[in-house]
């Protein structure tokens, strides 16, 4: 196998009415795995009912034994795990038996990202259709081995996870290399941006590869999409443009949907869900747990899962698989262990048997139902975990309805309103990046709150940060000691489920790398940040301590992109930081000042900067309820939440809006919420309600804007009654210049509207 090829085999499968499937070629040599096996996995059942048909399935699969020295036993380089992109084709002909011909290709490759090799894939099929032979296997093998990838940029993970969670297209646009400049100036160290003679350098054009440690110049006045890197196939004379994706992460395989996953499995809002078995490991809401956090709780307990796709196209099921293996992950960010031990897809031969015994937590796509077995095993852990005493506050701080059995209608907890916070930001078409992040931050939260349980409990943890005692500390964010007793005695079941499990053991290695490889020592940025975010009132002190503790390890470029990881654009960017240019405190306000400066001084650093205007027409507001619920839509989510500390998000809504809107629902929030609609709109304009609409007209149409997505129906009839009046006696022309609209009817069309509507200006 030749490791620098991005792909390592081609395969070709056909099947025979007499002897089924067959596996016929293999190029450029055997894979090493039974020919039965892979011609079974490459013509999947049901597969020639489809005239085209996709799937997914992985080659020198690996099980560590949790039980044993998993270092011992990682993949190896000679043996690789292998991601298969495979195509069915059936082709009707009537000179066929059985009038058809059903062959399958496949591609096999290292790259996650493989859906890109659908293009060549679909075209090398054809031409093997029309001449069946091994050159046309060759051909194929050598157009995919001659993309050239030399220029793509290789992000550290610190970079990828900034581009992933950023809108601009120009992030680290300086990391793709002119093809004219071959000239690379090596540097021995990272770059000190307090420097201006290093910092200088990179404003000129350059840019520090953390892979490498090079300066590379970059190219000027690019316009592209660097989410993406751009080359080409070419095969057969055609020129595929390829668009390979630079932001994925480990565990992430193929170009699957986690909110489609999510949807499927999400129950009616009518219907709970369906009653499953208690299990200490899965249901973290009781009975009723919703679908997607008992499919999470599987996937970070290590229970058998099934995906059953009867009569649904075989990569549809594999999507369905892989985005579960994302789920379990923290999409790729956090856990690892899950592709290698995933079968995307596979036929199952005696799949009544199998699914009599073999399965923990069965989901049907069809019906969008998740089961759990009657027959799941228990594993055995230390019981429960936090001690008589904390148990006893926790009792006497009327938490005792924490209890993992109980009804999730009777308490709404930490995952509870995870999974509203999901649901409601899907429904405001928020795309499958922002969701993937908050299932990410999930898992991050998890799997640190079990470092926090094992000191606890066991009184030491292979999982933390390990940091010298400091008076910031390392760990997650609560509120208080209350609410962290809390969300440990919620938790202790999965947790000790999931230290049994594969990705324990690989993550117990993974955070120790983590530590080793920081940037920034003896300090939890993570931490600080949700501190910033999460925490109501913080003493100012802390504040300080926390600013001095960023500008005292910010220096280098490294330690910046590292910093930069843990400020999302699309949960915020800067925005938790920019609340200390406003603190009441002058010192906190230099601080904030000082490192904002240095922010600026950063090539990355200053897209930040110049983003956070835009974030900064978002904002938080703290209003009466009554005030609050003059808007129908808030006051039915309000009902849909509960009593609840967390904001309600308004994405359609700019704060300098949302703040004109709240100065006339506090006006008017003594009046009557019900009044007739022909009342409502023949009354003329109140007093109050004409210089409150005294605005410019971009102002005066957003209001009216946020009036109907809000429900305000009152504002939203002012509004409208305010843009009446503009108009009211005006020629058509006359309105045109009010509102500087465009004619842009001919003089032609003109005359005849107003031909066509003479009875409209006689009355």
């Amino acid at each position: 196998m030749t490791f620098n090829n991005h792909v390592q085999y081609i395969l070709l499968a056909e099947f025979d009415i007499d002897k089924g499937a067959s596996l016929k070629y293999q190029y450029p040599n055997e894979t090493g795995t039974d020919e039965h096996i892979l011609s079974e996995l490459m013509l999947p059942d049901g597969a020639h009912l489809r005239a085209e048909d996709w799937t997914i399935f992985c080659l020198n699969q690996l099980t560590p034994d949790p039980d044993q020295d998993i270092v011992k036993q990682v993949q190896s380089e000679e043996n690789p795990l292998l991601y298969v992109l495979n195509l069915v084709r059936t082709k009707h002909d009537a000179t066929a038996r059985r009038g058809a011909r059903v062959k399958a290709m496949a591609i096999c490759t290292r790259h996650q990202y493989l859906h890109i090799y659908k293009p060549v894939l679909l075209l090398a099929m054809e031409k093997y259709f029309e001449n069946p032979c091994m050159e046309i296997l060759e051909s194929l093998y050598e157009a995919v081995n001659s993309m050239d990838l030399s220029r793509m940029p290789k992000f550290t993970w610190h970079e990828r996870q900034i581009l992933r969670a950023s809108d601009n297209k120009t992030m680290f646009e300086e990391m793709f290399i002119d093809e004219s400049s071959n000239q690379q100036q090596p540097i021995e160290e990272d770059i000190n941006i307090m420097e201006d003679t290093e910092f200088s350098k990179l404003r000129r054009g350059t840019y520090i590869d953390l892979a490498s440690g090079n300066v590379r110049e970059k190219i000027p006045a690019l316009t592209k999409d660097r989410h993406f890197f751009e080359t080409k196939i070419e095969y057969e004379g055609i020129k595929l443009p390829i668009k390979i994706p630079l932001t994925v992460n480990n565990e992430e395989v193929g170009d699957f949907s986690v909110i489609k996953l999510i949807n499927t499995f999400t129950p009616n809002m009518n219907s709970p869900g369906s009653l499953n078995p208690h299990h200490p490991h899965l249901d973290s809401n009781g009975p009723y747990t919703h679908p997607i956090m008992l499919l999470l709780n599987a996937l970070l307990t290590q229970k058998r899962i099934v995906f059953l796709g009867y009569g649904h196209p075989s990569g549809e099921v594999a999507n369905y698989v892989l985005a579960a293996c994302a789920l379990g992950s923290g999409c790729g960010t956090v856990l690892k262990g899950f592709t290698e031990r995933a079968f995307p897809y596979t036929n199952l031969t005696s799949v009544d048997d199998l699914l009599k015994c073999w399965w923990d937590v069965l989901c049907n796509i069809d019906t969008g139902k998740i089961t759990v077995s009657k027959d799941i095993e228990t594993t055995k852990s230390r019981k429960s975990s936090i001690s008589p005493e904390d148990a006893s506050t926790v009792a006497a701080a009327a938490f005792t309805n924490l209890s993992l059995g109980r009804s999730a209608k009777e308490k709404k907890d930490g995952d509870v309103e995870f999974m509203t916070e999901v649901l409601a930001s899907i429904q405001a078409h928020y795309g499958e990046t922002s969701i993937r992040a908050k299932f990410q931050d999930y898992v991050f939260r998890f799997v640190r709150l079990a470092a926090i349980y094992e000191e606890h409990v066991y009184h030491t943890t292979k999982i933390g940060w390990n940091l010298p005692s400091t008076a910031l500390g390392y760990g997650p964010v609560f509120s208080d000691d209350v609410a962290m007793k809390r969300e440990l005695h919620a938790n202790a079941q999965r947790i000790e489920g999931w230290r049994q499990t594969i990705s324990y053991k690989y993550y117990q290695i993974d955070i120790g790398h983590w530590v080793q490889n920081s940037c920034i020592k003896n300090l939890d940025v993570y931490r600080q940040i949700s501190k910033l975010k999460r925490l109501r009132q913080i003493p100012d002190q802390e504040v300080a301590s926390i600013y001095e503790a960023f500008l005292n390890n910010i220096i280098t470029h490294r330690q910046m992109i590292e910093f930069l990881s843990f400020l999302p654009q699309h949960q915020g960017g800067l925005s938790p930081l920019g609340s200390g240019l406003f603190h009441s405190n002058p010192k906190i306000r230099k601080q904030a000042v000082e490192l904002f400066r240095r922010l600026e001084r950063s090539p990355i650093g200053i897209k930040f900067v110049q983003d956070l205007s835009r974030f900064q027409h978002g904002g938080e507001f703290r209003v009466d309820k009554d005030i609050a619920e003059r808007s129908v839509l808030i006051k039915n989510m309000l009902e849909d939440v509960g009593d609840s500390d967390s904001p309600i998000p308004l994405p359609n809504v700019s704060s300098k809006v949302l703040g004109k809107v709240i100065e006339w629902c506090t006006h008017h929030r003594d009046d009557p919420t019900t009044q007739d609609d022909h009342e409502r709109r023949n009354t003329d304009i109140e007093e109050w309600d004409q210089k409150y609409m005294d605005v410019d007209q971009e102002t005066l149409f957003d209001i009216i804007l946020a009036a109907n997505y809000l429900d305000i129906k009152p504002l939203l009839d002012v509004g409208c009654k305010t843009v009446a009046n503009m108009i009211k006696g005006k020629s058509a022309e006359e309105i045109r210049r009010t509102f500087n609209i465009t004619n842009d009817f001919t003089p032609e069309e003109e005359a005849q509207i107003k031909k066509e509507n003479e009875w409209a200006e006689d009355r």
